[in-house]
């Protein structure tokens, strides 16, 4: 990390992008809470008889309790946005001025070292009597690049001090901005809402109370539900369009025909299993380095992102496996965290591309004891990392074909003491849960519509399906787009904006009491 870096890393605490998307949801909910009022109102404004007057009242106070806080949410979300983009306009002017700031820092010490031999150089001349008009002008020159090096350095230093100045002043005003939405400190809807139901009575204040949580647990509930009846149907109409795919070959080609089309199949998956067997995978290239503060993973949703970071890197040139170990603030091991990126190459007959192909797919779905390329790769990733020289907790994370390489390497042998966290987001690995390690905590989000993470195929027992483990959570959203890591992310958010308890120690705390160090190790196939 470099002096300027350094002198000022306060520039670029806070995430501008999460900011404003957050920012964000809070005007979402300003408009959600609007609405809410305006249908209160219009409760009260159709009220007539005598009989309703007390409700009406109620309704007019809690119309008037959810405009308040609708002004605060739309004050905070509004000063919060124009602090995000703002902090993002500096921080992007701060790394330029950084970079261009180091750039001529780098060349001080160069130049004066010229100096410093030119001046010898000169003494020397004079010394024996020599011509010394040429060592006087490149002299000259080391000079004047000499101060022209530090008049830049010092411009950007400048400009940097001018952007924390400028920062301070956004932040100054923001606060301002949501100090007068807040008011006199009721500043959410839940404070909006107690204060009316307060005012209304003691068994008004006893449905309150069952309206914000048991209500709540009702419809998450029911939402749950319902994601899990829509996998039902997606997995019933897969298995109708294979049995209507296999009339219509049985109908057009008779039954000879449909067992040549079932000996096809079978050949092609010995074909496949042959090929993932004759040759081990390939190591391109490795790297190892430390991550900045500011893009360390603190939850899910950054794990997922991370996870399309790695797909986007690899594509269908190779596959990035990474491996991560969180340090505590005494620069100590205390975790491991293992990427495992998803699907990306789709041709059957890929063998010098990425290890996460098709044929890891159907190998890993119909063959889950043969150990494929991707399996070995991960295995060697860990073992170049440190893992294994190492005692810490490990957790195997991974979305679609990289959660099911984590279910399945969660319950080797080789880790069955050491893992502890599993994280998963539409991917088929239900049939681990006889055989994951005791005291594991599963995480997967599953999306109702996703057909990816119904695809067990061979393994699922009915132990597996009919589970009850409070380690093993599934969480299902019903979201569109139905198979998307963003999405995923998103959704974690939503279910899970913290880790879930021990989870934890698999995400490096900010500033100096913890930090992440990367190994990266890039992989093709090699057969």
């Amino acid at each position: 990390m470099s002096a300027l870096s350094v002198e000022f890393e306060d520039l670029f605490d806070g995430r501008p992008d999460d900011l404003e998307s957050r920012a964000r949801d809070l005007g979402r909910t300003a408009e959600a809470i609007a609405s809410a009022a305006l249908a209160l109102r219009n409760l009260v404004q159709q009220q007539h008889s005598l009989s309703t007057d007390a409700a009406g009242t109620a309704s007019s106070e809690a119309a008037a309790g959810l405009q308040r806080a609708q002004d605060r949410y739309q004050g905070t979300s509004t000063a919060l946005v124009t602090y995000a983009v703002e902090l993002g306009d500096i921080q992007r002017e701060a790394r330029a001025a950084i970079e261009e700031g180091d750039a001529h820092l780098s060349q001080i010490p160069l130049q004066e070292a010229e100096i410093h031999d030119l001046e010898n150089a000169l003494t020397l001349a004079v010394a024996k009597g020599e011509s010394t008009s040429t060592i006087e002008d490149r002299l000259g020159e080391a000079r004047s690049a000499l101060s022209a090096a530090m008049g830049a350095a010092e411009d950007a230093r400048q400009t940097l001090t001018s952007a924390r100045r400028r920062l301070w002043d956004a932040a100054d005003r923001a606060g301002d901005q949501i100090s007068t939405a807040i008011e006199e400190g009721a500043d959410s809807f839940g404070d909006n809402w107690n204060q009316f139901w307060e005012g209304v009575g003691e068994v008004f204040a006893i449905v309150a109370d069952w309206a914000e949580g048991v209500l709540a647990a009702i419809v998450f509930e029911l939402a749950e539900m319902v994601s899990a009846l829509v996998s039902a149907a997606v997995v019933a109409v897969m298995i109708l369009v294979g049995v209507v795919a296999l009339g219509f070959v049985y109908l057009t080609l008779g039954g000879a025909g449909l067992l040549l089309l079932i000996a096809l199949v079978s050949a092609s998956l010995m074909t496949m299993a042959i090929r993932e067997l004759m040759a081990p995978p390939v190591v391109q290239r490795t790297d190892r380095f430390e991550v900045s503060d500011d893009l360390e993973a603190r939850d899910y949703r950054d794990l997922f992102g991370e996870l399309a970071a790695q797909d986007g890197a690899g594509g269908e040139d190779y596959t990035e496996i990474r491996v991560v170990a969180v340090r505590d603030a005494s620069g100590e091991i205390v975790a491991w965290r293992v990427q495992l990126p998803s699907t990306q190459q789709w041709s059957p007959s890929n063998t010098d591309g990425p290890l996460n192909d098709l044929r890891t797919d159907v190998m890993l779905s119909m063959f889950p004891e043969l150990q494929t390329q991707y399996e070995q790769a991960a295995w060697q990733a860990m073992t170049d990392a440190g893992v294994f020289d190492s005692d810490a907790p490990i957790m195997f994370t991974g979305w679609s074909l990289g959660g099911m390489m984590a279910g399945e390497m969660a319950t080797d042998s080789r880790v069955s003491d050491r893992v502890e966290s599993v994280v998963t987001a539409g991917s088929a690995i239900d049939k681990h849960y006889s055989d994951m390690p005791p005291d594991v905590r599963v995480t997967q989000f599953n999306n109702g519509i996703d057909p990816v993470h119904t695809l067990e195929f061979f393994g699922l027992g009915i132990d597996d399906y009919l589970r009850l483990d409070q380690d093993w959570q599934t969480y299902r959203p019903l979201s569109w787009p139905m198979h998307d890591a963003t999405m995923y992310g998103d959704a974690a958010e939503r279910y899970l904006p913290e880790p879930r308890p021990g989870d934890d120690i698999f995400f490096a705390g900010e500033g100096d009491s913890g930090s992440e160090e990367v190994y990266v190790a890039e992989y093709t196939r090699g057969s």
